[in-house]
């Protein structure tokens, strides 16, 4: 009497352990089951070719039927002759393997390359590269930035040190010269706050900000950035926005920092791939000063519109000393005060030299 076939196990046919919900394989021959350690596929073969392909899923051959089955592609057959008195040409058709799979459940590179045409392949391992080496290239930066803010921080804790034990000794009454060094120190450590904070403002030069954008529930901050750029006439795809985000606490409805909410919305902070992007937005938005929302077109915008600026993102201290600037500015009745690349500057009228703000100490020397 004939054996009735064994039902799929939920356990492996291999180690017999029990499988996973979703990551396994199941012979199309055999129906026996395996995780993907024991066939030894990879998980990101097996999303990338299996999971999302059910078709090509239910054809995979386990290892222990494949062993069982032929080697050769090619079965016997006998040698056709030609009948003499017969026109016809006969021709042997050529078998192509039933599996196109490599033993380790990988495609062959050939059918790839029939599954996808050439130029599009090539497009795409050419991009890929692009955005590979760009990648990279913007890692090695990062990576040189971080060095040299944790060097100057390392300096700045030991002069900070050294200042602690100079002013100790100059409360004693150690001498002029003591309170000279403790000076010279002070100064020393200015600079370098100075320099930690460029470089801080550096590690933003891809990114802008759009402020006073109504804000509402929601929202997807990203294609606000596409649609504004859509229409300041630059070109962006999804892809180009690396980060778009609110800044700042979420005013809660009903709280006194909401209560201001609706006039004053939260910014957003964009960064994007490329800092080519980031000046050809900030060019189109200085031709375009009065931009609305109503320009933008997007649902649940306020009625009647509002107008938003798109500028550079500055970090907290130059934010903090360009609106002290303007401050001055306006009192002294100078007409431009104004930002390039994270740096600060201010001119009197036109005609007149240009003067760079760094820190809160050169305003006297700008404006006096």
């Amino acid at each position: 009497m004939p054996t009735k076939p064994k039902p799929a196990s939920d356990d492996c046919a291999s180690c017999k352990k029990t499988l996973p919900k979703s990551a396994f394989m199941r012979c199309s021959q055999c129906k026996a089951a395996y995780d993907l350690e024991c066939i030894n596929l990879s998980s990101q073969r097996f999303y990338s070719f299996y999971k999302l392909d059910k078709k090509r899923r239910d054809a995979w051959i386990c290892p222990e039927c494949k062993n069982k089955t032929t080697k050769s592609s090619t079965p016997i057959r006998p040698v056709l002759s030609p009948d003499p008195n017969c026109n016809i040409t006969l021709r042997v058709k050529s078998v192509t393997p039933t599996d196109a799979y490599s033993d380790d459940g990988t495609l062959h590179e050939d059918e790839l390359k029939e599954d996808v045409p050439d130029s599009e392949m090539k497009m795409f391992l050419e991009e890929m590269r692009a955005v590979r080496t760009e990648m990279s290239m913007f890692r090695s930066a990062i990576s040189d930035l971080t060095s040299t803010i944790k060097s100057l921080n390392s300096r700045l804790d030991s002069l900070e040190s050294r200042v602690d034990v100079l002013e100790a000794s100059a409360g004693a009454g150690s001498g002029e010269h003591d309170r000279s060094m403790v000076s010279k120190l002070e100064e020393t450590i200015s600079q370098l706050k100075l320099d930690i904070e460029e470089r801080e403002q550096e590690a933003l030069a891809n990114d802008i900000e759009i402020a006073s954008f109504p804000e509402t529930p929601n929202e997807n901050s990203t294609h606000i950035m596409l649609t504004v750029a859509k229409k300041l006439g630059v070109e962006l795809v999804e892809g180009d926005v690396v980060s778009a985000q609110r800044m700042g606490a979420q005013r809660v409805p009903g709280s006194t920092a909401g209560a201001g909410a609706a006039a004053r919305p939260r910014p957003i902070a964009v960064r994007l791939a490329r800092r080519s992007q980031r000046d050809a937005l900030l060019q189109a938005a200085r031709v375009r000063r009065r931009l609305t929302t109503e320009d933008i077109g997007l649902p649940g915008t306020p009625n009647p519109p509002r107008h938003f600026f798109v500028n550079e993102r500055l970090t907290r201290h130059h934010r903090q000393l360009f609106q002290r600037t303007r401050e001055v500015a306006k009192t002294l009745d100078w007409k431009y005060v104004w930002t390039r690349d994270g740096k600060i500057f201010a001119r009197q009228e036109n005609g007149k030299a240009r003067h760079r703000v760094r820190a809160e100490s050169y305003l006297p020397r700008c404006f006096w």
